[in-house]
């Protein structure tokens, strides 16, 4: 009987030191319709087609620029008769700039092949949010601007839409 739990035990430990990452891989399907899940999700169902990315775009990390040597201070005169006082002025405020609204974003957008990552006004609850998406290579035939979304157009079937609603924004790339 020990034999037996040695030898289970032993293989329990093998599975276990065997066993590698992988990824979940979840395929629904039923008539007419078929759901992928995995590397992005995928939903195929009669007059609809959706892809969405697995995470999002990557972004390259960010560039460290190193500083400059600390500047030489000169020592000025000793005598205080001597010393020229400087007059300070504040600098002038800042501006916050203001996020585009949908309109303004296709007006100066230029739509190149890329990852995105804007901040535009949410029409529906008119606060500044931020959006990231990704455009195919080309340039688009059109972009299509609706109240609540913007669309580019690459072709038959080929297009990029950022829609808002009130809890935020939904990409959708076929």
């Amino acid at each position: 009987m020990r034999q037996f739990y040695f030898s289970a035990g032993c293989a329990v430990m093998m599975a276990l030191v065997g066993v590698s990452a992988s990824e979940a891989q979840v395929v629904i399907r039923v008539p007419f319709v078929r759901i992928n899940i995995g590397d992005g999700v995928s939903v195929r169902a009669p007059f609809v087609k959706v892809y969405v990315p697995p995470s999002g775009p990557v972004y390259p990390p960010p560039v460290v620029v190193e500083s400059l040597p600390p500047p030489v201070v000169i020592p000025g005169p000793k005598d205080p008769f001597l010393s020229v006082e400087k007059s300070f002025t504040p600098p002038l405020p800042i501006q916050p700039v203001q996020a585009p609204t949908l309109e303004q974003f296709s007006r100066t957008f230029q739509a190149k092949a890329g990852a995105y990552e804007v901040v535009i006004v949410n029409p529906i609850t008119k606060q500044p949010t931020l959006v990231r998406f990704m455009l195919p290579e080309g340039e688009p035939r059109r972009v299509l601007v609706r109240r609540d979304a913007i669309e580019f157009v690459y072709g038959i079937g080929r297009w990029v839409r950022i829609e808002f609603d009130r809890d935020g924004v939904q990409v959708t790339t076929r």
